[in-house]
């Protein structure tokens, strides 16, 4: 891997500026002009998120204006059973993250988990990886996201109800939240969850997914192909992509 200097945030503005310049980069019809490091990739998400925790705040002050209560909190965790799909941008920041000996805790409860959870899932990972990558069958990737959601198999990066990798949780994690109650999260729920919606979050999700796809793709990835959570960054710690830093 590239071991230049971590970007700067000139360097991350410009970054951001040049990946959104052109849709192709995130459909993976053009190729991306530039060579992304690693540490750019990591860095990139790592803004991204910073920027949608300014966003959630603001969801929250709005959602306390009109006297509504999200409900999430630390020990509610069953949105953790859901399957998290995400780009080589986020997947890197976290395995960057629990590569630094200040997290060497997380990474061996992670790797230790990790086994367990691929046990449960079987082929599972692959399987819905591939159908996300198929714009062309998008119901038969719901009907099996939906279907792994139902199994209810608890995401590796849990610990007694908590998220391990809080700090560096992808988007998705950082985006979700229910108001009133939490009973019509679980999966196969009749109801769904109540959730505001529109405004500067959703608008944020979505420029956020063009950008990490279009970073993704010039890292090398397999245009419009996402990977499970869990499955990527263990496969990022087996390649040593941060070690001997």
């Amino acid at each position: 891997m590239a071991r230049g200097p971590l970007p700067d945030d000139k360097r991350l503005e410009a970054l951001l500026a040049a990946l959104l310049s052109d849709p192709r980069y995130a459909s993976g019809a053009r190729r991306f002009p530039e060579r992304l490091s690693d540490d750019e990739a990591a860095e990139l998400a790592e803004a991204l998120e910073r920027d949608l925790n300014g966003g959630v705040e603001q969801r929250a002050r709005e959602a306390a204006r009109r006297r509504l209560k999200i409900f999430c909190s630390k020990g509610c965790n069953v949105c953790c059973e859901e399957p998290v799909i995400v780009y080589l941008p986020e997947a890197l920041a976290i395995a960057r993250w629990l590569e630094s000996p200040a997290n060497a805790a997380e990474r061996a409860w992670f790797l230790d988990a990790h086994r367990r959870w691929r046990d449960a899932l079987g082929d599972a990972p692959e399987h819905l990886a591939d159908l996300q990558a198929d714009d062309a069958n998008r119901a038969a990737y719901e009907a099996a996201y939906r279907a792994q959601w139902q199994r209810r198999v608890m995401c590796a990066f849990n610990r007694d109800g908590a998220c391990t990798i809080y700090p560096v949780r992808p988007l998705l994690c950082r985006e979700g939240h229910a108001l009133g109650t939490a009973d019509h999260c679980v999966a196969g729920s009749p109801i769904p969850a109540q959730r505001l919606t529109g405004g500067p979050v959703e608008a944020f999700m979505k420029r956020a997914n063009v950008v990490l796809r279009a970073a993704h793709n010039a890292l090398g990835g397999e245009p419009n192909r996402g990977e499970m959570l869990c499955a990527l960054v263990a496969r990022l710690l087996e390649e040593g992509r941060f070690v001997e830093r």
